[in-house]
């Protein structure tokens, strides 16, 4: 058999459209706005390099569609009227790189995160070089199925098949194609699973870790949860207890020895079973004995932040018991991609089955039940309720609920948002505004008027992309990006389709903010544990402390 047929050159070298150049242009100037954080150099040229990119794929189609379907040709522009309008677009986007490094530049010195800034030269060139490689390479993708699809059309019944009728052809190139892509996603679904097995093989491994000042906690002799299986963040996080000692010294009054408890992803298979053995564990240590019984949302690896816990055991006086659940062991971002709904069962399962648990003491013998979720700790506890779900409903029995960062497809976060009685997306009024508070920045509220449950607090900085990032940023414009922007976000923030999305969720990689940035909530963490647990004897005084000391008591995770 004579095979026919080869790499089709054409398609790789084929000349540039002329709107395809336009949307060069248009893509390589909204690329160059700023989003919510500044970006290092290489992020900075690739971010630029996709708008580069995508700008040519959106051109390139839409001349497509107006040549080909709508049969436009008659009011396709002449020579005259293209070269005219491609050196005007061009030299528009060429003359605005300058003012986007400034721009940079100015973000980076607001928000205290200096970085390296190309040069405007510099910038254009690498970008635009970056953007036509990966338009050669899509191109000889395109080329290859092409030629994939011709070869298996010469073959025995689909050569038959193909004969009949050459636009058959197509068919058999469009099932290469999605062939292609299935084994793309194949091969990133196998690299997760090898991540997840990494990460949980890291979890086990207990090496540099030690059991002590344990107490009552969990993995101490006196409870049946094995120290060597709470998991690698789990055995961190009992064996650093704030000492009563320590809280004294802060808190300048007497204070109890405060109680960890934690249940590893190892020592259950199901999520009501996990819940189960948290109940026995506090029924184990009478943690209803104590004032504040503290359920707290750990993140994807199982981790517990060290501020956060030590806030609250400082803020409650000691007189508390925190009961934590473990339900994987990769990190928040990959547990986010492959399986988002797991942290929404494990915690749904534990919050029912401390809630059902609490409820069968009598009313005077009850502790005061918070709920703490910090990132995708945060989404997973407010997975235990229906979006529609309202402020008093939520804390009908959980009088004091914390959420510091939420992911933006947060249940009751992007619902309440949406539904804000008034305020900016970045500070909404939720309700009434009596229960449920919004802290953008560090602030210690006023405690004569801010002492009372119940009360939901969330910390959500407006340039955090964490909070703000969503699938549908590529195509719809959020409420976000609409002036006036929140405090540490750049009044030229605007959005573009698929750029803005691209844009902020490079931001969700770039690392490196400091406090009361994009997802660092290290200097919020006393301020919303004060509001949220709202003890009547505490002073702004006593928060100043705490924030001052919180560094001092960190421990290692990780």
């Amino acid at each position: 058999m004579v095979v026919r047929g080869g790499l089709d050159a054409r398609v790789v070298w084929t000349k540039p459209s002329y709107g395809g150049l336009v949307g060069v242009a248009l893509g390589y100037f909204a690329a160059l706005t700023p989003s919510l954080l500044p970006r290092a150099l290489p992020f900075m040229i690739v971010v630029t390099a996709i708008g580069v990119v995508a700008g040519y794929a959106a051109g390139s189609a839409i001349e497509w569609f107006a040549r080909t379907i709508a049969r436009l040709d008659a009011w396709y522009p002449n020579k005259k009227v293209t070269t005219v309008s491609l050196v005007v677009t061009w030299g528009l986007a060429l003359a605005f790189t300058p003012i986007a490094v400034a721009w940079q530049k100015t973000q980076q010195e607001a928000l205290n995160m200096p970085q390296a800034v190309p040069g405007s030269l510099a910038l254009a060139v690498s970008a635009i070089l970056l953007g036509a490689v990966l338009v050669l390479i899509g191109r000889c993708i395109r080329a290859l199925t092409r030629l994939v699809g011709t070869l298996l059309g010469q073959i025995g019944p689909l050569h038959r098949w193909v004969e009949a009728s050459r636009e058959r052809i197509r068919w058999i190139r469009l099932a290469v194609s999605l062939v292609f892509v299935a084994l793309l996603f194949a091969g990133l679904n196998a690299g997760f699973s090898w991540l997840t097995g990494v990460y949980n093989t890291t979890n086990s491994d207990a090496s540099g870790q030690f059991a002590s000042n344990l107490g009552v906690n969990s993995g101490s002799d006196a409870s049946p949860l094995p120290w060597e299986t709470l998991g690698r963040e789990g055995r961190y996080y009992v064996s650093n207890t704030m000492s009563a000692a320590s809280i004294a010294e802060i808190t300048s009054r007497p204070a109890e020895q405060p109680i960890r408890l934690y249940v590893g992803m190892e020592q259950a298979d199901s999520f009501d079973e996990r819940a189960a053995l948290a109940v026995e564990e506090l029924d184990r240590v009478d943690a209803w004995s104590r004032e504040y019984l503290v359920i707290f949302g750990v993140t994807g690896t199982g981790w517990v932040d060290p501020d956060a816990i030590n806030a609250l055991e400082v803020v409650t006086g000691g007189d508390v018991t925190t009961v934590a659940t473990q339900y994987s062991a990769v990190p928040s971002w990959i547990g986010f991609i492959i399986d988002s709904q797991t942290t929404i069962n494990q915690n749904r399962a534990t919050i029912d089955a401390v809630v059902e648990r609490w409820k069968q003491l009598p009313e005077d013998q009850r502790p005061t039940l918070v709920l703490f979720g910090e990132s995708l700790g945060s989404m997973g506890t407010q997975g235990a309720w229906t979006a529609d779900a309202t402020p008093e409903e939520v804390t009908e029995d959980i009088k004091s609920i914390i959420w510091i960062g939420p992911p933006a497809e947060s249940t009751l976060w992007k619902s309440w948002q949406a539904d804000r009685t008034s305020g900016p997306a970045w500070d909404p009024v939720i309700g009434d505004g009596q229960i449920t508070r919004v802290l953008v920045q560090t602030e210690d509220p006023d405690r004569d008027d801010d002492t009372r449950l119940p009360v939901i607090v969330f910390a959500a900085h407006a340039n955090d992309p964490v909070v703000y990032w969503r699938p549908d940023l590529f195509y719809r414009e959020a409420d976000w990006t609409i002036p006036p922007h929140g405090p540490g976000v750049m009044s030229s923030l605007r959005w573009f389709p698929f750029i803005t999305g691209f844009q902020v969720g490079m931001d969700l990689i770039s690392g490196g903010a400091p406090p009361e940035v994009g997802h660092n909530y290290s200097a919020d963490m006393a301020p919303a544990v004060v509001l949220g647990v709202a003890n009547p004897e505490w002073t702004t005084r006593d928060t100043a402390r705490l924030q001052e000391a919180l560094p001092d008591f960190r421990y290692e995770t990780g």
